[in-house]
This record gives C-alpha cells, structure tokens and sequence, in this order.
C-alpha cells in the first residue's frame, strides 16, 4: 500500500497490528484507516476478485467502502 500523505510504501507491523509509513510515521489499522498522522486519508481500497480458486486483483474501485 501507498501512504496518502507522501507516497511512501507502507509495510505491515504485525506487533503493532498497524500498516506504518517509515518515511513520516503514518499509521493505519488493518483495514486502511488512519489512526495517526500526519497523514489525514485512508489507505486506498482495492478490488479482488476470486475466480476459479485464483485472486486477482482488478483495476476497478470498489462501488462502496465498507470502512
């Protein structure tokens, strides 16, 4: 995932069950919300698809966040 304040790369802490930016200290919970700044969106969601016991991931943005 790419942090929406400066888009850095996030990584997954799992001690922290948090996604934390290493470049300005972001952090979102499990699902992509912020729960400290400096950033003040979201993690972007994106769609999977299951076909045919495969994962995709497609280009299309979900019709509804569920956050």
């Amino acid at each position: 995932p790419i942090c929406t304040h400066l888009q850095c790369t996030v990584n997954w802490n799992p001690e922290k069950n948090r996604f934390i930016c290493p470049c300005h200290g972001s952090q979102y919970d499990s699902v992509g919300r912020v729960v400290h700044g400096p950033a003040k969106r979201s993690l972007p969601l994106l769609t999977v698809v299951v076909k045919e016991n495969q994962v995709r991931l497609v280009e299309t943005k979900p019709a509804i966040d569920p956050r």
